[in-house]
């Protein structure tokens, strides 16, 4: 029994192998094994440089008030301007306008000042009192304004003396003559042009005894300038002699002068003066022709020397005298100004006003201030003294500009040259006497 049992395993586990052996098919052959992956080459990282920390950057900050100006690097240095670019001169108010922008445009070219570029912010004076008035108040409360070219006029000139003395803000006006402007005790009040006194004593001297005229009749705008320059040549013309008939005020603006001529006429005057601007100026002329002094002389001041004058007058600006209280000019310089102006404006200088040159110096009489008393600190920050800046502009000596050597007085009184009297011939002004002819 034990043998049948034993044979009996054996048959089944033998019939089990075949089973499995016909389920499995031939034996699988062996998978090939991948070919080796080769490495790829690493290269060797370069070292990194560390960066250096960065400094910590200090940001600049400019404190200007009435004791100094500071002005930070990349930042401008700014002057003031004023110019009557409307009321009764436009023409002259582009035309000073145009002569600081000119300058400034020459500094900047030239490497600024110490530096530094500047600017000029101008604004519009009207040759108004009020509106002048409004124009120091501006300037006076931007404590980055250095100085100021203007006003245009005398009228906003005195105007803004008690504002930019109080701001510590100095001044110079190129055009402004009223002699009232400057003083010893205003140590901000500065001026680029002769005064109406000296017009007025020029002029009266012309008339009393180059033309050899004994009578004149005296007639005024009744502005700052025209009234006080007026009553100037009415006291020089009586000192010499002569007889002033009348003494007569009209409005600017106004147009029909015809009523007031008509009352100087009976008087008979040999000459009218007129103290004043260009538009009135030219219509007395005018009309004094239709009112019983076609054969009186007429003679205006600097106010009217301008081609708004000639416009105004027409065919009765033949003959009249003007007269300018011109500067040294300097005839290489000032010729190269003049190219240099019509190629940036379009315009030749005196066909808008005559005060372009005057303006241009203004802004270089700053300039050499500054670079006498501005310091730059060792972070890049300009600081101007006020008060020292102030003394260096009074203190200007022997500065050639395009009006001639600039020397100022201590008064402010800065201007060269001398008076000169135009007479209009052929439709244009020519000098028939004074600085330049002597």
């Amino acid at each position: 029994m034990k043998h049948k049992r034993l044979l009996l395993l054996f048959g089944i586990l033998l019939i089990a192998s075949l089973a499995l052996a016909a389920c499995g098919g031939a034996p699988a052959e062996e998978e090939e094994a991948p070919p080796p992956v080769e490495e790829e080459e690493v290269a060797e990282e370069e070292p990194v440089e560390e960066e250096p920390m960065e400094e910590e950057v200090v940001e600049c900050v400019a404190e200007s008030d009435t004791t100094k100006v500071e002005v930070c690097p990349g930042e401008k240095i700014r002057f003031g301007g004023a110019a009557g670019l409307t009321g009764p001169l436009p023409g002259p108010g582009e035309d000073n306008s145009n002569g600081m922008k000119l300058a400034v445009i020459d500094i900047n070219e030239a490497g600024g000042i110490l530096g530094f570029e500047v600017e000029v912010d101008v604004q519009d004076d009207a040759c108004d009192g009020d509106t002048g008035t409004n124009v120091a108040n501006l300037f006076a409360a931007d404590p980055t304004i250095v100085a100021v070219s203007g006003m245009m006029c005398s009228g906003p000139t005195l105007s803004g003396i008690p504002i930019f003395t109080e701001a510590r803000i100095p001044f110079m006006t190129p055009s402004g003559t009223n002699p009232a402007i400057t003083a010893a005790d205003c140590d901000i009040c500065n001026r680029l042009v002769l005064t109406d006194a000296q017009q007025a004593a020029f002029d009266a001297d012309y008339v009393y005894n180059t033309l050899g005229i004994t009578k004149a009749a005296v007639m005024h705008d009744n502005s700052d300038y025209g009234l006080g320059l007026a009553e100037l040549f009415q006291a020089e013309f009586e000192a010499l002699g002569g007889e002033v008939t009348a003494l007569e005020g009209i409005q600017v603006g106004d147009t029909d002068f015809r009523a007031v001529l008509t009352e100087v006429a009976a008087d008979a005057p040999e000459m009218v003066f007129f103290g004043g601007y260009e538009t009135e100026a030219g219509l007395i002329a005018a009309q004094m022709k239709e009112t019983g002094l076609a054969d009186a002389a007429f003679l205006s001041d600097d106010g009217a020397y301008t081609q708004g004058f000639l416009e105004a007058a027409g065919a009765a600006a033949e003959g009249q005298y003007i007269s300018f209280p011109s500067g040294d000019e300097v005839a290489d310089a000032n010729a190269d100004f003049d190219a240099r102006y019509e190629a940036e404006f379009g315009n030749v200088p005196d066909d808008l006003g005559p005060f372009h040159a005057n303006s241009y110096d203004t802004i270089f009489v700053f300039k050499n201030a500054i670079e006498q008393v501005g310091a730059v600190g060792d972070d890049g920050k300009l600081t101007i003294d006020r008060e020292a800046f102030i003394a260096a502009v009074r203190g200007t000596s022997n500065l050639q500009g395009l009006t001639g050597t600039i020397t100022c007085d201590a008064i402010g009184e800065c201007a060269a040259g001398g008076i000169q009297i135009y007479q209009v011939q052929d439709g244009e002004f020519v000098q028939v006497s004074g600085f330049g002819l002597e």
